[in-house]
């Protein structure tokens, strides 16, 4: 159970996450973060230093829940072995805790709006592509090695997985609210995959 002071910063904290989110981190105050939950300003800082403080705090929150969904070797393994072509392809989707859901789409839309003007949104992005293509290259080739897949070029397929979801995650920072579209999106490109991955059954 939370005591009142983590209590506070956790309501700071989804207050920041939201507006960031909605007006852009460079557009919200201190002092507004503070109005929004109700509290002064100078309250803020007993439980963040800066603002840039909470903006790391988002970051490390999307990328600890991101990595956190990844699946290892035990657990793909039978999805490989014996799930459908949508199960399989599915490894690489990261679906979201239904207790961080709104959270990490807000995380993601700052995140994806900054990684052109922020170091530190750029490093995690480029580590995320690479880390993204090591991981879906691991699922195919082994894949491959237990039958499920004829050869094929699993690097070229890799990237287009990947431009696929990082063209949604875009897609979702221009129009966070339509997602029946981006669901839409998602789906077509499913469907698109399974075509174009060569499963031997």
């Amino acid at each position: 159970m939370q005591n009142n002071n983590e209590g506070t910063k956790s309501l700071i904290f989804n207050t920041a996450l939201r507006l960031f989110a909605k007006n852009g981190y460079e557009n919200v105050s201190v002092r507004e973060i503070a109005d929004a939950v109700g509290i002064k300003s100078a309250s803020i800082y007993n439980h963040y230093e800066t603002k840039e403080q909470i903006l790391d705090t988002c970051y490390s929150f999307y990328l600890k829940n991101r990595n956190s969904l990844r699946l290892n070797r035990e657990q793909y393994d039978p999805i490989l072995r014996n799930g459908t072509k949508e199960e399989v392809l599915n490894i690489f989707n990261y679906p979201w805790e239904d207790s961080v859901k709104e959270q990490m789409f807000f995380a993601l839309l700052i995140y994806f709006s900054r990684i052109y003007t922020d170091a530190k949104a750029r490093e995690m992005y480029e580590n995320e592509i690479t880390e993204s293509m090591k991981y879906q290259k691991e699922v195919f080739d082994f894949g491959i090695k237990i039958g499920r897949f004829h050869e094929f070029n699993v690097t070229g397929v890799s990237l287009i997985i990947l431009s696929t979801r990082l063209f949604a995650a875009h897609f979702v920072t221009i129009t966070p609210e339509q997602e029946i579209e981006l669901r839409k999106a998602e789906e077509d490109a499913m469907d698109e995959l399974v075509r174009l991955v060569p499963f031997k059954y």
